[in-house]
């Protein structure tokens, strides 16, 4: 039998991988065999990850503020400082909220255009400005926490898209799949400036410039949300309403408009899928007992239905 062809071997500089962002994203990319698909799903999946936004912004802080460590970095900008904590400190606190603003631009830019390069460009600066560098006040988070708490999005996400009542499975799959690639390229891009691997080329590599959070080359690229997304956090605050509702309003105000007109494959497949029978109460698991007994539960810890009609697919 005649052996299997084998695929050409691709060739990166090492020194590359250490000094030059653009061949390492590359290499990134290809290995993980991020493509054209992906960057597909990302952008046809943001509206329903920005509608998320708020309630994971506050899932995070919450979890967060668990831990004296991590609170600790909330509070004095280390967490290796071993001093006394504010025991006032709280999700209300006004850096608390602060930080928050910040982590809401951040995710809003990863709904950004991934095909550009300023795309992972502030995905590194991310990573760099955690170690102390680039800013005029440093921070300093060790590692191992921002694992554990990119881990934590990932999973929060993952439940959120898989759990969406009207999501059909391939674009669920496709953008899980998409944001895990994105995740762990961030992943890498944080570890990048922790890790001690080619320190043989420190010499050659960039001096990180210090600008203003949310900055990339004297621009600003990331904004904290724009007011419907603030709007959505104060209704779910106020009413302890799913951020998945504001998918079923901006799509209930697009359904006035007359609809376009479908294939006959595609007026079969909306019958068929009308008439599967839909399950709009989600479980929650117990990674996050947020929620009282006998509600009715979100994946999110608010008490709410999700939508069930009127989601855009």
């Amino acid at each position: 039998m005649a052996p299997l062809p084998r695929r050409p071997m691709q060739y990166f500089s090492r020194k590359d991988l250490y000094t030059n962002l653009e061949v390492r994203i590359q290499y990134l990319h290809s290995f993980l065999d991020f493509s054209s698909r992906d960057i597909e799903a990302l952008i046809s999946g943001a509206k329903y990850i920005k509608a998320l936004i708020p309630a994971i912004v506050n899932i995070v802080y919450k979890k967060l503020l668990q831990y004296d460590i991590t609170a600790r970095a909330l509070e004095t900008r280390s967490t290796s400082f071993e001093g006394p904590l504010d025991p006032n400190l709280n999700e209300y606190s006004p850096q608390i909220m602060h930080r928050k603003m910040f982590l809401r631009g951040y995710l809003n830019k990863l709904c950004s255009d991934p095909s550009r390069m300023e795309f992972w460009e502030y995905l590194d600066k991310v990573g760099m400005m955690h170690v102390g560098q680039g800013r005029v006040h440093p921070l300093h988070v060790e590692y191992v926490h921002i694992g554990v708490t990119l881990s934590f999005i990932q999973d929060v996400l993952t439940e959120a898209i898989l759990s969406h009542p009207r999501l059909k499975m391939d674009k669920k799959i496709a953008l899980v799949k998409a944001l895990s690639k994105v995740i762990w390229i961030q992943n890498d891009l944080f570890a990048k400036w922790y890790v001690r691997d080619g320190e043989e080329f420190e010499d050659e590599r960039l001096v990180p410039e210090i600008e203003a959070e949310g900055y990339l080359h004297g621009k600003k690229v990331v904004h904290d949300g724009s007011e419907s997304e603030s709007e959505i956090e104060d209704a779910a605050s106020a009413k302890g309403s799913c951020p998945f509702k504001g998918l079923a309003m901006s799509s209930a105000s697009m359904g006035r408009r007359s609809p376009p007109r479908r294939s006959s494959q595609e007026e079969g497949e909306k019958k068929a899928e009308e008439k599967a029978p839909v399950n709009s109460s989600i479980p929650v698991p117990e990674a996050h007992p947020n929620i009282p007994a006998g509600a009715t539960k979100c994946p999110f810890g608010a008490t709410a239905t999700l939508p069930t009609e009127g989601v855009a697919h």
